[in-house]
């Protein structure tokens, strides 16, 4: 009886010292939480994506940040920690006002570290002083943290007033908050049976929409191969007037819209780019363009100017309409360009299409191809890119060469290249266009002109954002983009994302023989040497002089030619760079009628819609953390990156048969 009495008492004893494990260890405090003086409080650092648009004051032991526009505002300290320990940091945070994204919170900022970050709860709106508790467990080897009083998040922006006091960290946990690893930012396994399994369960979930893509890649797959190109005949059999065919496009239209504003309210767009777009845009409608690239903190800015004046834009007409930048409607505007440039490709496609002697059933077809398009759809519905943007003006470009009026035809091409720098590659293209077309000395002044007028139309374009650069500081701009992302691959699944080169380091060796920077520049030099060679060629057979006299769509089946190699055996390739091809494809089966053409544009829509969903997927801040690099993860890398391998050699095969047939082919046609 005395040693069960014994034990009982050791129990309550054991169990006390337990439940007072946080007050004891709050004696001692860890972090100097003394937020005394006006300026920035001894032993802290105050940090902001935008420091043009944040604040921060203390007064009376109370820190106020405050932020103007969209912005991630911190006040970090570092502090020393005991490794495989749980510590618990707690404040009391007051709202005002603040919108979108994390809102007010406590966070542990390990991002410069080791990459990882957490928070607490986040407020939003407006509210009293709440306390506020972060709980997390600390790895093997792990000797301090970076502890941050926050108002915004990485890629989740806020603005308003936060106010925190009060602020504390201690060792254990009082069970007010889940206890956060900080191996990936997720629940800790070492809590409890229960939250381990839940966690287990969240990260089996996540994986599973990867599955869940890949169906429905297969879907589209069948739809597309099967459904579309094998019923092509059947589905453009029925006559149809050109009033018709107009009104079932408006309700394409229509349609395509709304299926984008759906998609762009259920994921907000990608995490990054949406902040940046509105983040960018924010600031240049309230403090101009003049400094956008120089002001403190914008060295990274890699976008060329052309689309921060539409950003401007777009922020100034939300603002003068009272929209607030945290709303679908707001998100929705930021996307509508790029959605509106694919009903554009649209327009022009069928526009040829009718000159080219298709019918209007045919011309509808077309129509839909692009508006419903699943990569299109994905890009500027879902994900909120611009590629859309850059591939209309080369489009319109190219039309423009092909129709003789090269003036025109560069001013346009200049606009696409401060769109997207994307738009360089195919430069050696156009060039040779412009080259082998050179009838006259009229036509090598016009030529000449147009040069100029692409170099003229940048210089345009970049003034407002000169301030006290030189007259082409967006040259040095380009040059710091090119090399911003020293990867084999940028979730591109490509070959060398196909050969284990998915976010590795462009300089490492396979083999230890060559490094992948190395064999992408030789698929580089290959692919533009094959497309200029493919030009000459055509330029030798056909009339001198006379655009596609012998072969039609020459510049088409370059340009994507050129662009397919590169972004299947380049390097620094991101996911986006190949969609282009898709509808420069489209436009070649119109110039041509040769149907494996059409094939070609149809497969690799449904590959880089695989490959659009799942780059984005994988790197949200949803499911980064469980499913980046997992064994699921890399099985559909691998899978995708075969596929897209494939699809390029059959378009290879297609192409010579097609551009290069054989005598006997050639007999028979004549």
């Amino acid at each position: 009886m005395r040693r069960q009495r014994l034990i009982s008492f050791l129990l309550a004893a054991l169990l006390a010292l337990t439940l007072a494990m946080p007050a004891l260890a709050a004696d001692g405090e860890l972090i100097n939480a003394a937020l005394e003086g006006t300026g920035v409080p001894d032993g802290w650092a105050l940090n902001a994506y935008d420091a043009s648009t944040a604040s921060a004051s203390v007064s009376g032991g109370t820190l106020t940040l405050s932020a103007s526009d969209y912005n991630d505002i911190r006040l970090t300290q570092r502090v020393r920690v005991e490794e495989n320990a749980v510590y618990t940091l707690t404040a009391e945070i007051a709202a005002e006002g603040i919108s979108g994204g994390r809102g007010a919170s406590l966070s542990i900022d390990n991002y410069s570290i080791d990459g990882v970050y957490i928070y607490s709860s986040g407020l939003v709106g407006s509210s009293d002083w709440q306390k506020v508790s972060l709980a997390f467990r600390t790895l093997d080897g792990q000797k301090e943290v970076i502890v941050a009083l926050r108002l915004g998040g990485y890629s989740e922006m806020s603005c308003g007033t936060a106010r925190f006091r009060s602020v504390s960290l201690s060792m254990g946990w009082d069970g007010s908050a889940t206890v956060q690893s900080l191996v990936t930012g997720g629940t800790s396994d070492n809590i409890s049976t229960r939250e381990k399994d839940l966690t287990e369960a969240r990260k089996i979930q996540l994986k599973s929409y990867l599955h869940l893509f890949v169906v429905l890649s297969v879907v589209l797959g069948v739809v597309f191969l099967f459904g579309v190109y094998r019923l092509r005949r059947d589905l453009t059999a029925r006559d149809l007037t050109r009033k018709k065919r107009r009104q079932l496009f408006v309700l394409a239209v229509l349609g395509g819209l709304v299926l984008r504003s759906l998609l762009s309210s259920a994921t907000g767009g990608h995490d990054t780019d949406m902040s940046c777009w509105m983040g960018w845009g924010n600031y240049i409608a309230a403090n101009g363009p003049r400094d956008f690239y120089t002001a403190p903190g914008h060295e990274w800015y890699d976008y060329p100017p052309a689309y921060m004046l539409v950003l401007g834009c777009i922020s100034r007409l939300l603002s003068a309409f009272g929209v607030a930048g945290d709303t679908a409607a707001a998100t929705f505007a930021y996307m509508l360009p790029a959605a509106l440039s694919d009903i554009a490709i649209a327009l022009v496609l069928m526009k040829d299409g009718e000159e080219r002697g298709f019918s209007q059933s045919w011309c509808l077809l077309l129509g839909l191809l692009v508006v419903f398009n699943p990569a299109a759809v994905v890009l500027s519905g879902a994900w909120g890119q611009i590629d859309s943007i850059l591939t209309l003006l080369l489009i319109l470009s190219f039309r423009e060469l092909l129709r003789d009026r090269r003036i025109s035809a560069g001013a346009l091409y200049g606009l696409a290249i401060m769109i997207k720098w994307q738009a360089l590659i195919y430069g050696p293209v156009l060039a040779m266009a412009y080259l082998l077309h050179i009838r006259s000395r009229r036509d090598a002044a016009e030529t000449a002109l147009g040069v100029v007028s692409a170099v003229a139309v940048m210089i345009l374009i970049s003034l407002p954002f000169r301030g006290s650069q030189s007259l082409f500081w967006f040259v040095e701009r380009f040059l710091n983009a090119a090399g911003g992302y020293d990867y084999a691959s940028v979730e591109a699944y490509n070959f060398l994302a196909l050969i284990g080169g998915n976010w590795a380091p462009a300089g490492r060796k396979l083999l230890g023989l060559i490094s992948y920077k190395a064999l992408g520049t030789v698929g580089i030099v290959l692919s533009v040497a094959a497309a200029l060679a493919y030009q000459i060629q055509s330029a030798r057979r056909s009339r001198i002089g006379e655009w596609e006299a012998d072969h039609p769509g020459v510049l088409f089946l370059a340009a994507a030619l050129c662009m397919y190699g590169i972004f299947t055996f380049g390097h620094y390739m991101h996911e986006r760079y190949v969609f282009p091809v898709v509808f420069l494809l489209l436009f070649a089966f119109v110039e041509t009628r040769e149907d494996k053409l059409l094939f070609c544009s149809l497969l690799l829509s449904v590959v880089l819609f695989l490959n659009e969903v799942t780059a984005m997927y994988v790197i949200s801040q949803l499911a980064s953390a469980a499913v980046r690099s997992t064994r699921e993860h890399n099985a559909v890398v691998r899978t995708c990156s075969l596929a897209e391998t494939v699809s390029f050699f059959l378009f290879v095969h297609v192409f010579i048969r097609c551009c290069f047939p054989s005598d006997r082919e050639e007999d028979t046609d004549a």
